[in-house]
């Protein structure tokens, strides 16, 4: 099972240094989350790739509906050259990038035509090639006399974010690989159950196909600290979706945690452990189910869970770091990774 780090977004100094421990310590990817303000995700990866010889590298997730398919292109496909094919991205539907450029009205509101344009802009990057120009026609995207002749022959690895079955199916049917986010246990074998079929349906074999699964990691010394953390980031845990909640909360719970999401978004915003006007019994099922929470002695225990998933059929995991990324790397790179492998 490939074990993967998602950074936070920070200066292409700050990536290029963490990359290289992480790196050093066999991970198979380094990723960044696409906020609405931060940096330009390929700009930072670019130290890194200079940085590094071995390690893949890219953005979680960009959208064709933020940044236009072609101009996507031209940003991957440069990280690409630079880094000797190392290149990843993660193409999704959009989040909070979306919301804040008023493209979508909320998280649980779709973008029209969403799975359409995810497709486009996915075939439309792997068509592009250095030898010969690409004019593609969609339904949503049109692009005529594309020709990256500087492009290197060895293509960038292509996701899709996925966690229902439309784009399940998609991201079988057109990628390299999926990105779940955040599937908890209790949802992740109906979930393969659909990626299988798909994969059967396609003839494609799961061994050669990218299955991974994006869960955030609140490990150190101080089990409290790391409970703390835990709750401040639960707002994006898979957007606290239904689908997920439900498979470990009764129907009243589950109930009151969509009725409440505004105090888990607060609380995110603020980045507090305090979510208002919400039990803490239920804040904590949605650590222990939603994320790997603990101290420095419950590492075994979380290797266990990450096993799990692995027997599932999730064939790479992709780790979101926040606070000490250094201390989480070490940890991960000298007890999970080997125990992985």
């Amino acid at each position: 099972m490939q074990i993967d780090i998602v950074l936070e977004p920070d200066s292409p100094a700050r990536f290029a240094e963490l990359a290289a421990l992480a790196e050093s310590y066999d991970f198979g990817a380094v990723w960044t989350a696409n906020h609405l303000a931060a940096r330009d995700q390929f700009m930072c990866f670019m130290e890194a790739a200079r940085a590094t010889s071995r390690i893949r590298l890219g953005p979680v997730a960009i959208s064709p509906f933020e940044v236009h398919p072609l101009k996507m292109a031209n940003q991957l496909l440069t990280l690409n050259e630079f880094s000797d094919g190392r290149a990843n991205l993660v193409v999704g539907g959009g989040g909070g990038t979306v919301i804040g450029m008023g493209l979508k009205p909320g998280r649980r509101k779709m973008i029209p035509q969403m799975v359409r344009g995810v497709s486009e802009c996915v075939e439309f990057i792997q068509g592009a090639s250095a030898k010969q120009p690409l004019d593609f026609n969609g339904q949503m995207f049109q692009i005529h006399g594309y020709h990256p002749e500087w492009a290197i022959d060895a293509p960038p690895l292509l996701y899709i974010a996925a966690s229902k079955e439309q784009m399940l199916r998609l991201a079988v049917r057109v990628a390299d690989g999926l990105m779940l986010s955040d599937t908890p246990l209790q949802r992740i074998d109906a979930t393969m159950t659909i990626i299988r079929d798909a994969l059967a349906e396609r003839g494609k074999a799961e061994s050669e196909f990218r299955i991974s699964n994006l869960v955030s990691w609140h490990v150190k010394a101080d089990r409290a600290e790391a409970a703390q953390e835990a709750r401040a980031k639960l707002f994006v845990r898979g957007l606290l979706d239904q689908m997920y909640v439900s498979t470990f909360m009764d129907k009243d719970d589950s109930a009151f945690v969509e009725d409440n999401l505004g105090a888990f978004a607060k609380a995110y915003a603020a980045n507090s452990p305090v979510i208002e006007g919400v039990p803490d019994r239920l804040v904590d099922l949605l650590v222990d189910h939603l994320t790997l929470t603990g101290s420095l002695d419950d590492v075994d225990s979380l290797i266990e869970q990450i096993m799990t998933y692995r027997q599932a059929g999730v064939n790479e995991l992709a780790i979101r770091l926040y606070g000490q990324p250094e201390d989480s790397i070490r940890l991960l790179g000298e007890r999970v990774v080997p125990a992985l492998q």
